[in-house]
């Protein structure tokens, strides 16, 4: 897995970027084997105009041809981060486990199994 890290506005010390960077690699246990590239974005969307102190933290990650994109906006960094942590594990646990039943039963989902129930089979008559 790789991390690409990208602050706008915002500093974070040497503690806080391996403490992120350990957070993320502990969800590589989601992720396949394939090559992945994981974007972290640390942006500081304050502005007189929104009348407030705003941190926004983006995690995009891309593996295959599947793409995950999370957005949290929090007035802390750290609190912002943990949020969207928290989204990003839900949605690669789900991407897991779709995956996983999609190996177990044979790549069939729910349609599969609707149209097997409603499908009625054909009876052959014979010609008198």
């Amino acid at each position: 897995m790789k991390i690409n890290m990208h602050v706008d506005g915002v500093i974070i010390t040497a503690k806080q970027k391996t403490l992120m960077e350990r957070k993320l690699l502990k969800l590589k246990k989601y992720i396949p084997d394939e090559p992945v590239v994981l974007d972290l974005l640390l942006r500081d969307e304050s502005s007189s105009e929104k009348g407030g102190i705003d941190q926004k933290v983006e995690i995009n990650v891309t593996f295959g041809k599947e793409k995950i994109f999370i957005s949290e906006t929090d007035d802390r960094m750290m609190r912002a981060f943990a949020f969207a942590l928290k989204r990003f594990e839900r949605q690669l646990s789900r991407f897991h486990e779709k995956r996983i039943s999609k190996t177990q039963h044979g790549g069939g989902g729910r349609f599969e199994k609707l149209w097997g129930i409603i499908r009625k089979p054909k009876i052959k008559r014979k010609k008198r």
